[in-house]
């Protein structure tokens, strides 16, 4: 069977459109793929603990599960210097990482981790946390407020 050579082009044109259409999903998953793994190198390589001789004793508590949990799978550095502060996003975070397969991680620890990090981004991230409350709606900012609160009760909202 013999194709015109009209519609050989045209299939040519749609074979090489859709080569390329192809193309740029993969080339942005790789460009994606680029930037976070940049972005977790700077998380990672800032400071790698946190002086919690302040911090409330259940506190202190937390902080030792949180460098024995999560050091199995990254830097303790990495949720130090993460940019999440409110509950929620703490909360999905922890989520995902109990589903990890070396976390060894229980829902009490999970808990008791999620009220470490909500504390210490109540007290040592506290500009990052205004700014990230100011962006919430009213009742997505009581909500998040009202758990930070549940946690350190001396937190007053910005």
């Amino acid at each position: 069977m013999r194709i015109p050579s009209r519609r050989l082009a045209t299939l040519f044109t749609a074979l090489s459109i859709a080569g390329i259409g192809a193309l740029v999903p993969a080339l942005a998953e790789e460009a994606d793929s680029t930037a976070i793994k940049a972005h977790l190198k700077a998380l990672d390589s800032g400071p790698k603990s946190i002086d919690v001789a302040k911090y409330p004793a259940e506190q202190k508590t937390g902080y030792k599960l949180l460098t024995k949990k999560c050091s199995k799978c990254h830097t303790i550095a990495r949720p130090i210097n993460s940019e999440f502060v409110l509950p929620a996003q703490w909360q999905r975070y922890i989520k995902r990482m109990m589903f990890k397969p070396n976390s060894q991680m229980s829902d009490a620890d999970g808990k008791r981790i999620f009220q470490f990090l909500v504390y210490d981004a109540s007290v040592r991230k506290r500009e990052l946390l205004k700014k990230a409350l100011s962006g919430l709606s009213a009742e997505e900012r009581a909500e998040a407020i009202g758990k930070i609160k549940s946690i350190n009760p001396t937190f007053t909202a910005p």
